[in-house]
């Protein structure tokens, strides 16, 4: 036989089992009483009163206390020129002169070529000679950047570059420069381009 612990939660058909649930009643939540305009009103009213009252009071306290200047009269002393302080010598700003642009002009100097050797320039030879510059416009060394069908005018060029002289700059740095010489029968020319 089963004991009543050992019985299962479920209804046998004999017996009828009835389940209700009971709410529980929560307490209704408390009436807001409602504002009266004339409260809200005056709330209102006071908060504006506090902010200018704020807004004055800060601006009274930035500015400095100033006192009436007392207004000269004409009976006042003179002071005596002696009794003056020294007027404070004048400061004029130091301005120094800007630098001597550098002069434009180039010393060139073309090849003293022999007639044996310009009778024999059919067209134009050309000769690119590579120089390097100090900033005083000194040429420091000369080498053959495009030394020619000729070790004859190679030679002569470089010799004749050696003693160009060019602009001086402001720049610490050397320059380099390409001096082209172009000998044909009637003459010789030359120029100067900045090295790439």
């Amino acid at each position: 036989m089963k004991t009543p612990e050992s019985q299962p939660d479920t209804p046998s058909p004999s017996r009828l089992v009835i389940r209700v649930k009971i709410p529980v009643e929560e307490p209704p939540p408390p009436a807001r009483q409602p504002l009266h305009k004339g409260a809200l009103l005056l709330g209102l009213a006071a908060l504006a009163v506090i902010v200018v009252l704020g807004w004055f009071a800060i601006g009274m306290l930035r500015k400095e206390p100033t006192s009436p200047a007392p207004a000269p009269s004409a009976a006042a002393p003179v002071a005596n020129e002696e009794s003056l302080p020294p007027p404070a010598p004048e400061i004029k700003p130091e301005v120094q002169p800007p630098p001597a642009p550098p002069t434009s002009s180039t010393t060139e100097v073309i090849p003293d070529v022999s007639k044996s050797a310009r009778d024999t320039v059919r067209g134009t030879i050309r000769v690119s000679i590579r120089v390097i510059v100090d900033k005083d416009g000194n040429v420091l060394a000369a080498t053959a950047d495009e030394p020619g069908p000729s070790r004859y005018f190679e030679r002569i060029s470089v010799e004749a570059a050696r003693k160009w002289t060019f602009p001086p700059t402001t720049a610490e740095e050397q320059r380099v420069m390409l001096v082209r010489f172009y000998f044909k029968r009637s003459g010789t020319t030359a120029r100067a381009i900045p090295a790439k």
